[in-house]
């Protein structure tokens, strides 16, 4: 547990200094396209906070850092094969998320088209709607690569702390245990984000902690089996990856704006139904692939 505790406060602790740093240096920045590299090395540094936690962690405890990172890793065809099938989760929790709301009426599967037409209309450009429809799916496929590729490497330097040094820790079993701890220390470790920054949550702030907390949890059950089965954190990083390329698609696609928008749509109830409902849908599917 002391190697616990150490690998927890350290990860906090440089997650807020990186919190800290951006929070200043976005409030002396006016040229948008430095304030977006910024923002771009800011996400990167924090998604590695929790690997240099776990590496510090480790040399406290005098453990080996090289033998234990490649044992995350897992390298291996089975780790590849979860690797690639893992993002699909995500697909499937934002079609549920779409039929969830087409069906209470929360969500308009339109609005991404217009908001479009209505930007490049400012800009004075006018292009078919059937173009930007198109231009809008072909961001599903290119979602999948992002996964896969840089989203999975930029989101690895979360899942060697969380679903890797903790995980192990904490006995390698995808228990109610494991998931609500490292869920839960997952979800706060994002609070400075959010309450600072308002990362995900621009209006509600704080308040969107404990939202982002549940997210967090749910999330973290649906990547614990996967690495077990797979031996390997590469689903964790993959799925990841995935739900930051396409789960803004939930929050395009949601009719309430503001803090009603925040609270019940993708990060908030809605959100919240779709990530349980997918889980029900692995914990189903590894079930009959374990009878196989």
């Amino acid at each position: 547990m002391r190697d616990l505790a150490v690998f927890a406060a350290l990860s906090f602790a440089l997650a807020a200094l990186v919190d800290a740093w951006f929070l200043h240096a976005r409030g002396s920045c006016a040229d948008p396209l430095t304030l977006s590299l910024l923002a771009l090395a800011w996400g990167l540094l924090r998604m590695y906070t929790p690997t240099v936690g776990a590496l510090l962690a480790l040399k406290v405890s005098g453990k080996g850092v090289a033998g234990e990172l490649r044992s995350y890793l897992g390298l291996g065809r089975r780790a590849l094969a979860y690797f690639l099938l893992a993002p699909l989760l995500a697909y499937l929790a934002v079609g549920v998320y779409a039929l969830l709301g087409l069906a209470l009426g929360l969500v308009d599967l339109g609005k991404p088209v217009r908001m479009t037409l209505e930007q490049l209309a400012r800009l004075g450009l006018e292009v078919p709607e059937w173009s930007v429809r198109l231009l809008l799916l072909a961001q599903l496929p290119l979602a999948y690569a992002a996964a896969v590729t840089v989203n999975a490497l930029a989101a690895l330097g979360e899942e060697l702390g969380w679903r890797g040094y903790m995980f192990r820790r904490l006995g390698s079993r995808p228990d109610l245990k494991s998931t609500l701890a490292i869920g839960v220390t997952w979800g706060l470790w994002h609070a400075t984000a959010i309450g600072l920054l308002g990362h995900n949550y621009p209006v509600l702030r704080w308040a969107g902690v404990p939202l982002f907390t549940a997210f967090c949890v749910l999330l973290t059950a649906l990547m614990l089996p996967l690495v077990e089965r797979a031996g390997s954190v590469l689903p964790a990083a993959s799925l990841h990856g995935a739900v930051n390329a396409l789960w803004g698609l939930t929050v395009a696609i949601t009719k309430l704006e503001g803090a009603a928008g925040e609270a019940a749509g993708g990060l908030g109830a809605l959100g919240l139904a779709s990530l349980a409902a997918a889980w029900l849908a692995l914990k189903a599917a590894l079930k009959v692939g374990g009878k196989g």
